[in-house]
């Protein structure tokens, strides 16, 4: 019984020493490594949340300085991310790793989603907000939780907005999440976040910088489809390869590369407080190389948002 339990002890010593000097590898990569986080969810602060319900009397703020700290960890230098016209001023407005927008449409029924007065922003406010500057994001999209095709005349001209004024949108698509509230999505139609559904979108404003959420899903033949249609449309790997057995999602990524795709793919976490279990993600794809995988962390984003060489400088500096 004595050996049986050494042995157990080893076993045990050896697998905790093989995961710190994994964990080991991945910091020393990841040093000096700035990070794009194209897919983060801002909402209101929760106050029985324990992560952060004690940094900051002002749940709302408390919320957002530890995000902050969660963006300090893992070299995130920019981060798009949407939500209720309120909480996405406010974000921005305290942090501006933030490049923030309004969800699109919202939902009144969804708390995530409060405050939502109306499904559609003000379309003035929002063309002020994209003009200055305030906003430089719109989305993520939902069509799908909401029951509403993309292609409903209502958002055309938001469409065109957008356009106008090359504005990044996160589109969902996927027939997830995995799991989801009846009430709060009674209309609930997976079929629309199907991105080929965007292809009528794309015919009238044929500029429109779209990505594509959830790229390992369901829908990914279909996004690989509408990205070689149209070279400025992307993609993210989220939320699918986080909790999908990775023998289902991993082929469908090395598709893409094989489609010659793979110089759009962006890095994401989506649910909060997985960044750094997302990062590990791409990491541990070891067909990538490293350079492939700085692209998947960093300049495929880069590139997808037009950065200009002084804001690449700034942001590796951010992270020396």
């Amino acid at each position: 019984m004595k050996n049986r339990n050494s042995i157990i002890l080893l076993y045990f010593l050896l697998l905790t020493t093989k995961t710190i000097l994994a964990q080991d590898k991945i910091d020393q990569f990841l040093k000096n490594q700035p990070i794009i986080d194209v897919h983060i969810h801002i909402t209101k602060g929760y106050a029985d949340n324990e992560d952060y319900n004690k940094i900051n009397a002002d749940i709302d703020i408390a919320k957002i300085e530890w995000m902050g700290q969660r963006f300090d960890e893992n070299n995130i230098v920019l981060a798009l991310g949407g939500g209720s016209m309120k909480y996405a001023k406010l974000w921005q407005e305290l942090d501006k790793r933030h490049r923030s927008g309004p969800r699109f449409p919202c939902n009144p029924l969804r708390e995530q989603d409060e405050p939502c007065e109306n499904e559609l922003p003000n379309l003035k406010e929002l063309d002020s907000l994209f003009k200055n500057g305030t906003f430089k994001y719109l989305g993520e999209t939902s069509f799908h939780s909401m029951g509403i095709h993309p292609a409903d005349e209502r958002f055309n001209p938001y469409w065109e907005l957008a356009e106008k004024y090359q504005i990044p949108i996160g589109f969902h698509a996927d027939a997830g999440p995995f799991q989801r509230n009846m009430e709060e999505t009674p209309n609930w139609n997976e079929e629309y976040g199907n991105p080929l559904l965007l292809l009528p979108v794309l015919e009238k404003y044929p500029k429109l910088k779209i990505y594509l959420m959830h790229y390992p899903g369901r829908y990914f033949n279909e996004c690989i489809e509408v990205m070689k249609k149209y070279e400025q449309i992307y993609c993210e790997i989220t939320a699918v390869s986080m909790f999908a057995p990775k023998e289902k999602w991993e082929p469908r990524v090395k598709k893409l590369y094989e489609e010659g795709l793979g110089d759009r793919l962006m890095f994401g976490s989506d649910y909060v407080g997985t960044i750094r279990k997302n990062i590990e993600i791409i990491y541990n794809l070891d067909w990538l190389s490293e350079e492939q995988k700085r692209d998947v962390y960093y300049n495929n984003a880069a590139k997808f948002l037009n950065l200009t060489e002084t804001e690449i400088t700034r942001h590796h500096k951010m992270v020396e």
